[in-house]
């Protein structure tokens, strides 16, 4: 059974590679440059490791990884090196959330607390609603504390060890020892004020396990990524070889790139995902052409998360708005010791660009010349 199952991830993975270069055959010149691009960047020695999609027309006509996964032992990067994405993972939170949405277990505005197994309150407002939205917009109040997350956030120490409700349960009610009322905001308009929130996104993991009596990797594995074939995607480690998942490096001038550890935190579906360039274009590009009901959310709710671009006042679903070379994109980016990615999406057009860097370098002007030179007119 183990082997057919490996032979079949592999003639999906062939299949998918082998139209990949099919359409990079057809769009020529273009692609030919953005290539190029690419290995400019890894031959100026800035990042190890560089992984690219790009999508047009809602398919995926770029597909590459370039550079090392592992520095030391001088291994390359492949479409299949699952690398660490940081908050772009909060895409994936997303749809996690919005799958139970769409079956009718979860209602947008409804109080948080109907799907907690503690109570959440800010204590500066008690009888106030945090609801499902709030989290999903980062304007629940619910606050990062650095002085709590730092120790996790600094040192990487692989897989975290403190599970979503017991650290969230310390961290978010009164009498937990890492409870504090600093941890909502106190200003009576906060619910009309962004607060970036990592915990109120992790929050929304714990929900997801509580609704639907899963582990959150269990859910997922579930719902996203065994129905769209993402083979090298887990949000931990040790459901992963280890050994092929890129390292994440920082850079000193005297011994050049530094491997300091695998990133692992409590917070996990807030940034911890470890996906591949290929399984998560795929979900992109699922994403793009959810009409074609081969994706595992529907079209109208795809167009609910990132409804046609208007005003950023009123907040959006986890994905925010960019302009880049006169045009609007929604995009969500992740930095994190030794990590850089972004995600950029026009789901009109159905357009996206996705970067994966292992190692949190400005690759500001790649993503913005790949923009122009696809879609300068």
């Amino acid at each position: 059974m183990k082997t057919y199952f490996k032979l079949l991830v592999a003639i999906v993975s062939l299949t998918f590679i082998q139209e990949v270069k099919a359409q990079d055959q057809q769009t020529g010149p273009v692609i030919q440059k953005i290539s190029s691009l690419i290995e400019e960047e890894i031959n100026s020695g800035k990042v190890p490791a560089l992984a690219v999609a790009v999508i047009d027309s809602g398919k995926v006509v770029h597909l590459s990884a370039n550079g090392l996964r592992d520095v030391a032992k001088k291994e390359k990067a492949t479409i299949n090196t699952p690398f660490h994405v940081a908050s772009v993972s909060k895409t994936v939170t997303n749809m996690a959330i919005f799958k139970l949405v769409e079956s009718g277990k979860i209602d947008l505005t409804a109080d948080i607390n109907e799907y907690l197994p503690f109570e959440v309150k800010n204590p500066f407002f008690p009888n106030e609603i945090i609801t499902v939205e709030h989290l999903l917009k980062h304007r629940s109040g619910i606050k990062d504390d650095h002085e709590f997350y730092g120790p996790h956030w600094d040192t990487p120490k692989g897989d975290p060890v403190l599970q979503l409700k017991g650290y969230l349960e310390r961290y978010l009610v009164p009498g937990g020892n890492a409870y504090k009322k600093e941890h909502y905001d106190s200003r009576p308009n906060h619910k009309h004020l962004f607060k970036y929130s990592n915990t109120g996104i992790t929050l929304l993991g714990l929900i997801v396990e509580h609704v639907s009596g899963m582990t959150y990797e269990e859910f997922c594995q579930e719902n996203i990524f065994q129905p769209m074939k993402m083979n090298n995607s887990s949000w931990f480690l040790k459901h992963l070889d280890s050994a092929l998942v890129a390292k994440t490096y920082i850079k000193s001038k005297s011994r050049g790139f530094i491997f300091k550890g695998h990133n692992g935190y409590p917070d996990y579906p807030a940034g911890q995902l470890r996906t591949s360039i290929s399984d998560y274009s795929r979900l992109i590009a699922g994403y793009l052409n959810s009409e074609d009901n081969n994706f595992i959310l529907s079209k109208s709710t795809t167009q609910l998360i990132t409804p046609p671009q208007r005003s950023a006042q009123a907040g959006f679903f986890t994905w925010f708005q960019i302009g880049i070379n006169n045009h609007l994109y929604y995009y969500h980016g992740g930095g994190d010791l030794g990590v850089r990615t972004i995600s950029i999406i026009d789901p009109e057009k159905k357009r996206a660009i996705v970067i994966f860097a292992n190692h949190p370098y400005a690759f500001d002007d790649l993503y913005r010349t790949i923009e122009s030179h696809m879609w300068s007119n």
